[in-house]
């Protein structure tokens, strides 16, 4: 199978992408731009490259939101334990 426009249009995104993270910068615009530009060489429409952004916006928000909400419950559980001062305790014996 020949790699099409496409494929050469998200390998060239995922290298902006990685050079952008080796500066330290935010990669928040290189990958919307990279994910529009990847769905424009693919299907030709502007707004299904429009389209694609915002469906990968959803998807991510989805697959992220377990990870949000088991950070949110350790932080709260860590909050309760020094509520308590049950984290002092713990480490007291090791002192």
């Amino acid at each position: 199978m020949p790699l099409g426009a496409a494929h050469w249009v998200f390998l060239s995104g995922i290298i902006v992408i990685i050079a952008v993270m080796i500066a330290r910068k935010n990669v928040v615009i290189p990958a919307i731009v990279a994910t529009f530009c990847t769905a424009l060489a693919y299907d030709g429409s502007p707004v299904r490259g429009l389209q694609a952004v915002f469906n990968a916006s959803l998807t991510a928000a989805t697959e992220l939101f377990n990870i949000f909400l088991i950070i949110a419950l350790v932080t709260a559980l860590l909050g309760a334990l020094r509520g308590i001062g049950a984290d002092r305790r713990m480490i007291a014996p090791f002192r």
